[in-house]
């Protein structure tokens, strides 16, 4: 495979926003593809509660959301949108969303939409760094330099992943401990290419902004991914949508963390797209824990 073509990502797009109607403002989703976690892809959570409470709002764009990751959600079980209309007006609407599995709650959401209207301007600089096409992809990275890496990101990272993902100077993070907790890579959903839907490309966004955000918090502390020694859970999560975007093109997520304490990770990002523009703004809590191995006790 060509390092410049497209690597496989675990779901289609066109998979990820599948909802059907389920009763009055409840829709019904699959959990997606089993991945290293067992678990549902809290991107998926994010992404189809965020299209559930489209579903409900005629035309608006979505301008920010917020949310809370209650348990973890079953691969092999449908998943249960249920949302609640909290307000219409000419320019907002506020929607809150429970997700839920077997009748529990797993996850919740509320979000905000606004019409776009004239105001102030401006954003941060986009950070100066190569182009994608000068990226490796991830997967070639760990299969390159496998003999030098923890066992935890050949079984993590060799396969495919959630979306195309492309670490910039991965060495930093994956081989040694900086005392600066950030990290950039770029990122998209080849197969959300050809959805013109500006509305559904915020979906898929949101779904691609919860990979390799929380564990920008563990970089100074531990290798940065989920295996025997070391666990990495989401507690919460909460975007800004700046302007449109597509998430089918590449996309720069430079993500960082202020602090991390009493078990917890605090991470940010902002996400540009290849013309340097800021479209969406994120932060995500984690709880960040080292394991004891039967070997420690």
């Amino acid at each position: 495979m060509s390092r410049d073509a497209p690597m496989p990502t675990l779901d289609a797009a066109a998979e990820i926003l599948k909802l059907d109607a389920g009763g009055p403002d409840i829709f019904i989703g699959a959990g997606g593809a089993n991945n290293h976690l067992g678990s549902v892809f809290g991107g998926r959570l994010l992404a189809q509660s965020l299209l559930a409470a489209m579903k409900t709002v005629d035309a608006l764009p979505a301008s920010s959301l917020h949310a809370y990751f209650l348990a973890p959600g079953l691969t092999g079980l449908p998943l249960e949108y249920r949302v609640m209309r909290l307000r219409d007006s000419r320019r907002f609407a506020n929607r809150q969303v429970t997700a839920l599995q077997d009748g529990q709650p797993i996850f919740a959401l509320t979000c905000e939409f606004h019409a776009p209207e004239d105001g102030f301007f401006h954003q941060v600089p986009v950070p100066a760094v190569p182009p994608p096409e000068d990226v490796a992809p991830i997967q070639h990275f760990v299969r390159e330099r496998a003999e030098e890496l923890d066992v935890a990101a050949i079984r993590n990272f060799t396969e495919a992943l959630p979306i195309e993902l492309r670490p910039v100077s991965p060495e930093t993070y994956f081989m040694q401990r900086p005392d600066r907790p950030e990290r950039l890579f770029w990122f998209r959903q080849p197969t959300a290419a050809d959805i013109e839907d500006p509305r559904l490309q915020q979906c898929l966004l949101a779904f691609g902004s919860d990979y390799w955000l929380a564990g920008t918090a563990a970089i100074p502390h531990f290798f940065p991914t989920n295996s025997d020694r070391f666990m990495i859970t989401s507690l919460d999560h909460s975007i800004w949508f700046h302007r449109p975007a597509c998430a089918g093109e590449w996309l720069l997520h430079h993500t960082f963390s202020p602090a991390a304490g009493d078990g917890l990770g605090l991470a940010m990002g902002r996400i540009f797209d290849r013309q340097g523009r800021l479209v969406a703004s994120t932060a995500q809590e984690s709880l960040l824990r080292r394991l004891a191995r039967s070997s420690d006790c």
